[in-house]
């Protein structure tokens, strides 16, 4: 029988990921999808082995995705894992895929089907999808160790952030992949030289593709400047790793990856608000506004010891507020994550609100926020405006300079003192040390922000990650300003710092 035009083109369409993604995959305006052309590259490139060092918006994710679900689509029995450091991670991906299965009905026809006719789409313990020809795509955090991995043998793994995988991660990973099968692992890169994602960006192994953030075709001269200022230049390992995808200078984890897991824990009590400006735009008043934030946070009075943080970005940026409750479990003392409250475009004077609603459900002993941001105005508004006069917030509301410095002791009629920030990450990682702070397990942008924060050095000086690190700029203040009591000015003795609990490797 003669192959009809129709079948021929049918399977060209099947045969390659990039016909088939413009036949069935959409964007989110409904339009249909079409490819960047370094991502056609990735897609109909042959190698069994790929790795990516990508700038951010460069559309790693849609081309993850679409191999994803071409290979998924096609091949009968195939098995894939979508591998990623976080849950977070996956998220992303997660929602990219079931988007494209509920706007294409051929698509969501192919998954397969329950005795009781409902979708093989499973979300407990790990997110899974089972199609009609017999593929399986399996969707898996990494974790600490890797161990959701170990069950599985797939054909076909994709991984992505690879670069934040830990070592133990990667060795699971491998050995689930089966002999012959395709590994592409996708990552914006982080500047660390002792990483297998490091060596793999090297081996004649694999086949490397570098896309910096300009490939994007809505990159502007705005957008470019916007990212310069932000990151302090072009050497600055912000651009470098972010914008221009580049190993760039060597950069070292700010804390120590497994003990931040030893102190991650259930904790039931824990709460984690999220509020937008969408929820506040029908309030006329101040009365009202305070009303609606009170209902959001929910909050019950709480006795005990507490101490809180902020990070209170421009209106534009999100602001991150944590509070810890100080316990005394026998000899130990313990400072407990038990709410973390995620603001976005909220302005600054419902952000004096919010504060001044925490020191009325907990009294804390104190409340350290960034200097920077609405940070300034929120901490004038609280001590100066006559409304919060009654909370008695002089000497327990403290805004910090994250670029300046703290004095710790004065020896022999010398002050001696430390960057701000580095006396902070320091009180954290001593903490952690010593397994004295407790972290909720199930919040995964805490987990993530953690375990992806890096320095740099430059001129000796150390210079942390932008961008991801909200949370630990609200833990930062929450550490220092119940640090201060102990920071004696007349003392003779000095705080112990130590930066870092990663060691400096230099290539």
């Amino acid at each position: 029988m003669a192959v009809t035009d129709k079948e021929r083109k049918l399977a060209a369409t099947l045969s390659d990921p990039v016909l088939w993604g413009q036949a069935y995959l959409y964007n989110r305006d409904g339009s249909g999808r079409d490819y960047w052309p370094h991502q056609v590259e990735d897609l109909r490139c042959p190698a069994k082995n790929i790795i990516h060092l990508d700038g951010r918006d460069v559309g790693k994710s849609i081309v993850l995705s679409t191999d994803a679900l071409h290979y998924a689509f096609t091949t009968r029995g195939g098995q894939g894992l979508i591998a990623a450091p976080h849950q977070g991670h996956l998220d992303t991906i997660i929602e990219e895929i079931e988007f494209q299965l509920d706007t294409n009905p051929d698509l969501m026809n192919s998954i397969a089907l329950t005795k009781y006719g409902k979708p093989k789409i499973h979300r407990k313990p790990y997110f899974r999808l089972e199609f009609t020809n017999g593929s399986v795509l399996y969707f898996r955090p990494a974790g600490a160790y890797g161990d959701a991995f170990r069950s599985l043998h797939v054909g076909r793994v994709w991984v992505d952030e690879g670069a934040w995988l830990t070592e133990r991660a990667w060795k699971a990973l491998r050995q689930c992949l089966k002999a012959g099968g395709t590994l592409r692992i996708y990552s914006t890169p982080n500047g660390l030289r002792d990483t297998t994602y490091y060596r793999l960006t090297s081996s004649d192994q694999f086949h490397v593709f570098r896309w910096p953030s300009w490939l994007n075709p809505l990159w502007t001269e705005d957008r470019e400047a916007e990212l310069l200022e932000f990151y302090g230049g072009r050497d600055s390992s912000g651009w470098q790793h972010e914008v221009a995808g580049e190993h760039g200078k060597p950069s070292y984890g700010a804390f120590n990856v497994e003990q931040f897991n030893l102190c991650r824990q259930d904790l039931l009590e824990y709460q984690k608000i999220v509020i937008t400006d969408s929820e506040l735009r029908d309030c006329d008043t101040e009365e009202a506004a305070h009303d609606r934030l009170e209902m959001l946070l929910n909050l019950t009075p709480r006795s005990g010891q507490f101490w809180v943080g902020g990070d209170l970005g421009y209106t534009n940026d999100p602001t991150e507020i944590v509070v810890f409750q100080e316990m005394e479990i026998g000899e130990r003392t313990l400072l407990k994550m038990i709410l973390r409250v995620h603001l976005e475009h909220v302005s600054y004077p419902h952000i004096a609100q919010i504060i001044a609603l925490l020191e009325r459900y907990y009294t804390p002993a104190g409340i350290g926020v960034d200097n920077g941001g609405n940070g300034l105005a929120v901490v004038q508004e609280l001590l100066t405006l006559d409304k919060y006069k009654g909370l008695e917030l002089e000497g327990r509301l403290k805004g910090y300079d994250f670029g300046g410095m703290t004095r710790l002791a004065v020896r022999d009629g010398k002050e001696i003192k430390k960057r701000t920030k580095e006396l902070m990450t320091s009180l954290i990682n001593g903490a952690l040390q010593r397994k004295q702070l407790i972290f909720p397990s199930d919040d995964l942008e805490v987990e993530d922000q953690f375990t992806t924060h890096t320095y740099t050095l430059r001129d000796g000086k150390i210079i942390y990650s932008k961008g991801n690190d909200h949370i630990i700029d609200a833990v930062r203040c929450a550490m220092l300003i119940r640090e201060e009591g102990n920071l004696d000015p007349v003392g003779e003795e000095v705080v112990s710092l130590k930066p870092v609990l990663t060691n400096p490797i230099f290539i």
